[in-house]
């Protein structure tokens, strides 16, 4: 079976890009003692999980309790949920997790800590602790003031609890290099800040997770970082590359699209619309278009209908109807959310068909 047999849209996964992808991140934290707890969101499959394991990662991060869920059935046993869970529907699944997995947390309040601490002590189990402080990005995370102490000790003294450490997320470190090195010392002025409330307030850290894509490899680089989450590495798409972090040669994730119409002139219209693509604009870069069609930088991808894309055609090009493309989009992330399965190629051959096992566990 090869990519002609496929019916389109569909995504398709290079294998030789996404295990050079996986190696390559996996050799650089190897280098820098970095621990390398990669971000499953992006990919949302326990294939992939497995072989980013393989090259050495301790665990995984996902999201959601869904998706650990998914994981953890999967045989996946050392997870971390990087978001603040609220109520005591989800910390029971969440102490359900922890009598077969060991299982982390991400918070930012005394109250969903303590609730979880409560949850955990009647279960019997052991839940870990990393508490969020806000660097920057501004979405969560407690402030770099004396006030967010008090909430670390009251959160570190709480039954029930693996304090493991702290965790950050320097998300707003997104341009491209030379922004990246505009931000990567300032990011250490309020790491070093941290730090230092911290220590006046005998809170231990043993674990500081951070790190994103854009800037993975140069994680080394910020102060204290024992940890990195990266998830788009695996993938890459257009605002990685528009950020100035890889090449497309690094993009091991494409849509396969067919163009089905060239009735109106200086425009083709492929299969492949928002819900194919996602809607994400770039966030990165000139900012403008909905993706990036390999082998032909001349067709701008400058719209989206729900099922159609509308690709402008310069003078001079020449495409036809039935022509396949292979775009590569803005946000991977949720492009991948928006397919039940994936195909693995090699060149044209097609290896393997995975199912995105956890699509749509947004809960």
């Amino acid at each position: 079976m090869n990519l002609q047999d496929i019916e389109t849209p569909a995504v398709v996964i290079d294998s030789e890009i996404l295990d050079r992808n996986l190696r390559t991140m996996a050799s650089y934290c190897g280098e820098h003692n970095l621990a390398l707890r990669p971000h499953t969101k992006t990919h949302k499959m326990p294939e992939i999980a497995r072989l980013q394991l393989r090259y050495g990662s301790p665990g995984i991060t996902v999201a959601k309790l869904g998706e650990a869920e998914v994981m953890a059935d999967a045989g996946i046993n050392d997870i971390t949920i990087v978001y603040p869970l609220w109520g005591e529907s989800k910390w029971k699944r969440l102490t359900d997790l922890a009598k077969r997995v060991k299982i982390g947390v991400t918070m930012d309040s005394f109250a969903i800590a303590e609730g979880i601490s409560r949850a955990a002590k009647a279960a019997g189990v052991e839940v870990g602790i990393r508490l969020e402080f806000d660097t920057g990005l501004r979405r969560c995370g407690l402030p770099l003031e004396e006030r967010a102490m008090d909430v670390a000790r009251r959160v570190f003294a709480l039954p029930n609890i693996r304090w493991e450490g702290i965790s950050v997320y320097p998300g707003h470190i997104m341009g491209n290099r030379k922004i990246r090195e505009q931000d990567i010392p300032r990011e250490n002025e309020r790491l070093d800040r941290l730090y230092s409330l911290l220590d006046a307030a005998g809170i231990p850290y043993p674990l500081v997770s951070g790190g994103n894509t854009p800037a993975a490899f140069q994680s080394h680089r910020f102060h204290g970082v024992t940890e990195i989450r990266p998830g788009t590495y695996v993938f890459n798409d257009r605002n990685t590359v528009d950020a100035e972090s890889v090449t497309y040669a690094d993009c091991a994730a494409t849509v396969l699209t067919t163009v089905v119409s060239t009735s109106v002139p200086g425009r083709a219209i492929i299969d492949a619309g928002s819900k194919t693509l996602s809607a994400d604009t770039l966030l990165s870069g000139e900012g403008k278009y909905h993706g990036y069609i390999q082998g032909h930088p001349e067709y701008l991808l400058d719209e989206l209908s729900e099922e159609h894309g509308h690709i402008s055609i310069p003078d001079g090009a020449t495409v036809h109807l039935g022509d396949r493309l292979r775009v590569v989009p803005n946000h991977v992330c949720p492009c991948i959310n928006l397919h039940d399965q994936v195909y693995l190629v090699s060149g044209e051959q097609i290896l393997d068909r995975w199912k995105v096992a956890g699509r749509g566990k947004v809960a």
